[in-house]
Protein backbone atom coordinates (compact mmCIF):
# COMPACT_ATOMS: atom_id res chain seq x y z
CA UNK A 1 0.00 0.00 0.00
CA UNK A 2 1.43 3.49 -1.10
CA UNK A 3 1.85 6.09 1.74
CA UNK A 4 0.32 9.45 1.70
CA UNK A 5 3.08 11.74 1.05
CA UNK A 6 3.23 15.83 1.85
CA UNK A 7 1.95 18.37 -0.94
CA UNK A 8 1.12 21.57 1.22
CA UNK A 9 0.63 23.32 4.44
CA UNK A 10 -3.33 24.39 4.94
CA UNK A 11 -2.59 27.74 5.39
CA UNK A 12 -0.77 27.68 1.73
CA UNK A 13 -4.42 27.14 0.00
CA UNK A 14 -6.81 30.17 0.05
CA UNK A 15 -10.49 29.68 1.78
CA UNK A 16 -12.72 29.17 -1.35
CA UNK A 17 -9.95 29.09 -3.22
CA UNK A 18 -7.05 26.60 -4.81
CA UNK A 19 -3.76 26.05 -5.57
CA UNK A 20 -1.66 24.13 -8.07
CA UNK A 21 1.56 21.72 -6.82
CA UNK A 22 3.65 19.83 -9.22
CA UNK A 23 4.06 16.66 -7.58
CA UNK A 24 6.58 14.14 -9.90
CA UNK A 25 5.73 15.59 -12.95
CA UNK A 26 2.01 15.99 -12.18
CA UNK A 27 0.19 18.97 -11.53
CA UNK A 28 -1.98 18.19 -8.26
CA UNK A 29 -4.87 20.85 -7.78
CA UNK A 30 -5.53 21.69 -4.30
CA UNK A 31 -8.93 23.30 -3.27
CA UNK A 32 -10.48 24.63 -0.49
CA UNK A 33 -14.24 24.42 -0.25
CA UNK A 34 -15.68 24.83 2.88
CA UNK A 35 -13.11 24.45 4.79
CA UNK A 36 -12.79 20.88 3.37
CA UNK A 37 -9.56 20.02 1.20
CA UNK A 38 -9.76 18.06 -2.08
CA UNK A 39 -7.13 17.18 -4.49
CA UNK A 40 -7.64 16.73 -8.29
CA UNK A 41 -5.41 16.53 -11.52
CA UNK A 42 -5.16 20.10 -12.70
CA UNK A 43 -6.11 19.25 -16.48
CA UNK A 44 -9.56 19.10 -17.39
CA UNK A 45 -10.30 15.65 -18.79
CA UNK A 46 -12.04 17.42 -22.05
CA UNK A 47 -8.97 18.99 -23.75
CA UNK A 48 -6.31 19.27 -21.28
CA UNK A 49 -6.60 22.89 -20.25
CA UNK A 50 -5.31 23.66 -16.75
CA UNK A 51 -7.98 23.89 -14.63
CA UNK A 52 -6.40 25.65 -11.80
CA UNK A 53 -7.48 28.94 -14.80
CA UNK A 54 -11.05 28.20 -14.14
CA UNK A 55 -13.42 29.18 -11.24
CA UNK A 56 -15.21 27.63 -7.91
CA UNK A 57 -18.41 28.04 -6.95
CA UNK A 58 -18.67 25.90 -3.69
CA UNK A 59 -17.68 22.23 -4.41
CA UNK A 60 -17.96 22.88 -8.58
CA UNK A 61 -15.13 23.27 -10.23
CA UNK A 62 -15.52 25.13 -14.24
CA UNK A 63 -12.98 25.19 -16.39
CA UNK A 64 -11.98 28.83 -17.66
CA UNK A 65 -11.92 27.27 -21.57
CA UNK A 66 -14.89 25.77 -22.23
CA UNK A 67 -16.93 25.72 -19.37
CA UNK A 68 -16.78 21.95 -18.22
CA UNK A 69 -18.03 22.06 -14.92
CA UNK A 70 -17.04 19.31 -12.13
CA UNK A 71 -18.14 17.87 -8.74
CA UNK A 72 -14.90 18.02 -6.67
CA UNK A 73 -16.10 15.31 -3.91
CA UNK A 74 -16.61 12.88 -6.72
CA UNK A 75 -15.00 14.43 -10.12
CA UNK A 76 -18.23 13.42 -11.82
CA UNK A 77 -18.58 15.74 -14.86
CA UNK A 78 -21.97 17.97 -14.60
CA UNK A 79 -23.06 19.49 -17.56
CA UNK A 80 -22.52 17.99 -21.65
CA UNK A 81 -19.35 19.73 -22.44
CA UNK A 82 -17.67 16.39 -21.40
CA UNK A 83 -18.85 13.10 -19.67
CA UNK A 84 -15.44 12.17 -18.79
CA UNK A 85 -14.94 12.24 -14.71
CA UNK A 86 -12.00 14.27 -12.79
CA UNK A 87 -9.07 12.53 -11.64
CA UNK A 88 -9.30 12.75 -7.77
CA UNK A 89 -6.52 11.54 -5.34
CA UNK A 90 -7.22 10.84 -1.41
CA UNK A 91 -6.58 13.42 0.74
CA UNK A 92 -6.10 13.67 4.48
CA UNK A 93 -4.44 16.51 7.14
CA UNK A 94 -2.27 15.77 9.52
CA UNK A 95 -0.87 18.94 12.06
CA UNK A 96 -2.09 21.73 9.79
CA UNK A 97 -0.15 19.12 6.53
CA UNK A 98 -2.24 18.08 3.31
CA UNK A 99 -0.89 14.53 2.78
CA UNK A 100 -2.31 12.96 -0.72
CA UNK A 101 -2.23 9.25 -1.75
CA UNK A 102 0.27 8.62 -5.01
CA UNK A 103 -2.81 6.88 -6.59
CA UNK A 104 -5.90 8.47 -8.47
CA UNK A 105 -9.48 7.28 -7.08
CA UNK A 106 -10.40 7.29 -10.87
CA UNK A 107 -10.82 3.77 -12.14
CA UNK A 108 -9.67 3.59 -15.84
CA UNK A 109 -6.27 5.81 -15.63
CA UNK A 110 -2.71 4.85 -15.09
CA UNK A 111 -1.35 6.02 -12.13
CA UNK A 112 0.25 9.17 -12.29
CA UNK A 113 3.36 9.09 -10.12
CA UNK A 114 4.80 6.37 -12.36
CA UNK A 115 4.54 3.05 -9.60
Amino acid sequence: MKTYIEIAQANEIPKNGMKKFNVKGLEILIINARNNFYAVDNRCPHLEYPLYLGSLQGTTLTCGFHNAKFDITTGKALNRVTSKPLKTFKLKTKNSRILIKPQNNTTNTQNPFGT
